[in-house]
């Protein structure tokens, strides 16, 4: 299993994508109370601007830790200035860095490399910075365990759940994407099978490819991803936060149900018994895992008390 000092903040339902450029984008952030933020050196930058990019992601990293927000960065391709951004961004607050076109275990290899560096000059503790791999090329979405084994800094690779719009993903891996997604559900599970398989359990769906206020379009695709097995979802608008939250958090009815067969199996094991009736279902151990996670999840999310 991937472990590494900044794995209290997971699981993580919503990383909310804002142009490193844009600093007023980045100051309305805390008013939608995303769990992340994911400033963006990649495609949200035009070329002259990502060189000062760097310094302007670096800052908005202090402002969000202020506000108790992880700050993520997806940084260019390695051999596009990549590794010169996730050196240059690091300060306190620096959460995590989101590889784009991934394609081989070595790029994440030598981001790892990088990062311990560019921790060390920061003074940030060894490892805390993690590392979301982004498979959008077709070597990528095959080998997608290898990039998530690469790095005990591994997370969680990111997969993509998306509408009608022709991006990276549907154009590396050849599909024409539709609404109703049929088409990319073996590749969207694959990338959660695939991140599990190499130990990083906290998969994260971009939800790409529907109009903005298209909400209810937005809330199917977060469905999807729930269903699929991802923790959380990547969001390109503050207008989605709340429905990734509303998707992701376990509902108080769920919280209780599940506390209350932990309490069950517990007096069954109290008394010698493996399994027990509760509720009218035959419960054992192999259900406890996923109750715990689960009540877990309630209490950090304020559903059920601490």
């Amino acid at each position: 299993m991937n472990e590494a000092p900044n794995d209290s903040i997971w699981p993580l339902r919503s990383m909310l994508f804002v142009p490193a450029h844009r600093p007023d984008f980045v100051a309305k952030v805390p008013r939608f109370a995303p769990d992340s933020v994911v400033l963006d050196l990649e495609d949200a930058v035009p070329p002259q601007h990502k060189i000062a990019a760097r310094d302007q992601a670096r800052e908005a990293i202090g402002f969000l830790r202020g506000h108790g927000i992880p700050a993520f960065v997806r940084i260019n391709a390695l051999d596009q200035g990549g590794i010169e951004d996730a050196i240059t961004v690091a300060a306190e607050g620096y959460a995590g860095v989101m590889l784009p076109k991934a394609a081989r275990a070595r790029e994440v290899q030598d981001l790892d490399a990088a990062l311990g560096f560019a921790e060390g000059r920061a003074n940030l503790p060894f490892r805390s910075v993690a590392i979301m791999p982004l498979p959008e090329t077709a070597v990528g979405m095959c080998d997608a365990r290898e990039l998530a084994a690469a790095s005990p800094r591994v997370r969680g690779l990111i997969g993509v759940v998306g509408g009608p719009i022709i991006g990276d993903v549907a154009r590396a891996a050849g599909f024409i994407p539709t609404r109703d997604g049929t088409e990319q559900v073996f590749l969207a599970c694959k990338m959660v099978l695939e991140s599990r398989a190499a130990g990083a359990f906290h998969p994260m769906g971009s939800l790409i490819g529907t109009a903005l206020d298209d909400h209810e379009h937005v809330r199917t695709l977060a469905q999807r991803a729930f269903h699929y097995g991802y923790t959380g979802a990547v969001l390109i608008h503050p207008s989605h936060v709340a429905i990734a939250h509303e998707v992701f958090t376990p509902t108080r009815e769920q919280a209780e149900h599940f506390a209350g067969m932990i309490a069950a199996m517990r007096e069954a094991e109290a008394k010698g018994l493996g399994a027990v009736s509760y509720r009218g279902q035959m419960v054992d151990y192999a259900m406890i895992p996923y109750a715990e996670d689960l009540v877990r999840a309630a209490r950090r999310f304020g559903v059920l008390p601490r």
